[in-house]
């Protein structure tokens, strides 16, 4: 899809070819990623749903800016997505910093949010991950190249059975061919508004059902950190699921089977949802 024209700027997001009345779900990437993140979500999802993956500011083909911006900056950008593709409500998805951005959406406008499902992500990132993230970032900032970022953070992402198989080979080498590289600025942006976020005062005023995916391995967002974010939401279900923080890689049938199940069970609740004060 080429980018589109949105009531908050340029935009680029790609969509499934699917029935005209399959009803939406909209999948935010995490930090670092784009839209292709989804690509084997996407075709899984491809026969019920319309689903849509979203480029976030400064990622993918949606263009970045200087200026720095918020996590509910981001929100908006998705939502004045949904008005350009003619969403009224969808299911919405967010995996890692794109979870942090699910709430904020769901805060600003609950009752566009026919179910929310949580994957990876936090309403604060845990002082682990922080510290983490905040070295690796002032290491790009530095002067590290993209390819010694990847080397870095790979660990991280996946599980050391995963890291340890054959499954693993296709994602053990840094892309020499990589002309869609991040710009080093955008990322940053990125990284600083996601440190910068808290969605812990306001995780009861989630109403709505709520499907909370987290792998067993995973440190980026442990295992506590996920069943607190789950014990903090009025309807919330948690899914652990074996894998590293790229859980949906290492178990990507159950990751689907899981996301499938609840949109098929909570099908039209945001006609239901009220919306609530900011």
């Amino acid at each position: 899809m080429p980018l589109m024209t949105t009531s908050r700027g340029p935009a680029h997001w790609t969509e499934t070819a699917s029935p005209t009345d399959a009803p939406p779900v909209v999948l935010i990437h995490g930090l670092g990623g784009d839209a292709t993140f989804w690509v084997a979500e996407q075709h899984a999802l491809a026969d019920r749903f319309r689903v849509l993956a979203v480029d976030l500011r400064g990622s993918g083909k949606t263009p970045g800016g200087t200026a720095p911006f918020s996590i509910e900056d981001l929100a908006q950008d998705v939502l004045a997505i949904m008005d350009a593709a003619g969403i009224d409500a969808a299911h919405v998805v967010g995996f890692s910093m794109g979870g942090t951005v699910a709430q904020a959406l769901t805060l600003a406008a609950p009752q566009r949010v026919r179910s929310l499902v949580l994957a990876a992500t936090f309403a604060h990132t845990g002082t682990q991950a922080e510290l983490f993230l905040k070295a690796i970032g002032a290491v790009y900032a530095s002067g590290a190249t993209p390819k010694q970022i990847f080397e870095l953070v790979l660990p991280w992402l996946f599980s050391d059975r995963f890291l340890s198989s054959p499954a693993a080979a296709p994602y053990l080498d840094y892309p020499e061919n990589a002309d869609d590289e991040q710009d080093r600025d955008d990322w940053l942006r990125l990284l600083q508004a996601m440190l910068a976020f808290d969605g812990r005062p306001a995780l009861s005023r989630l109403r709505m059902p709520t499907l909370v995916i987290g792998g067993d391995e995973d440190r980026l967002a442990p295992q506590e950190g996920v069943h607190a974010l789950a014990a903090g939401l009025p309807q919330a279900t948690l899914c652990m699921l074996p894998g590293g923080h790229l859980m949906n890689v290492e178990s990507l049938q159950r990751f689907v089977d899981a996301l499938a199940t609840h949109f098929v069970a909570h099908a039209g609740t945001a006609e239901l949802t009220p919306a609530m004060p900011a």
